[in-house]
């Protein structure tokens, strides 16, 4: 018993020092000499403009609760398509009533021109 935990753990610290040591040997060290090759890379940013504290414009946050929004509704129809046979025509009643009121929401948001970046401006108004 103690002589496979023994190799398993052996095993857990041998392999991925012996894959650091495969890459260190067989890597190009050339690499290494090159400055934008070892430059941190952000979001293709090559230099960080700017601090943490500026804001953001709403379309960002708009976009994010519109996604949590369509989001929750699969949450909420998984369960139903999983017993969409067992029950009957209630359940597809209480379907199309969640579906519309979603759709309802959505044909909203897109009269508004919420999903349209261009007339969304950047100011909280």
């Amino acid at each position: 018993m103690f002589f496979a935990i023994f190799v398993l753990v052996l095993l857990a610290v041998a392999i991925p020092f012996g894959m650091m040591f495969a890459n260190w040997v067989l890597s190009p060290q050339t690499q290494l000499k090159n400055k934008v090759k070892t430059d941190a890379y952000e979001c293709g940013l090559s230099k960080v403009i700017g601090n943490a504290s500026e804001k953001f414009p709403i379309k960002y946050y708009i976009v994010a609760m519109l996604f949590l929004v369509f989001d929750l509704e699969i949450a909420f129809l998984y369960p139903l398509a999983v017993e969409f046979m067992n029950g009957g025509w209630e359940l597809f009643v209480i379907l199309m009533v969640f579906l519309l009121v979603l759709e309802a929401g959505y044909l909203y948001i897109i009269r508004k021109g919420v999903l349209n970046w261009s007339k969304i401006s950047d100011r909280i108004e």
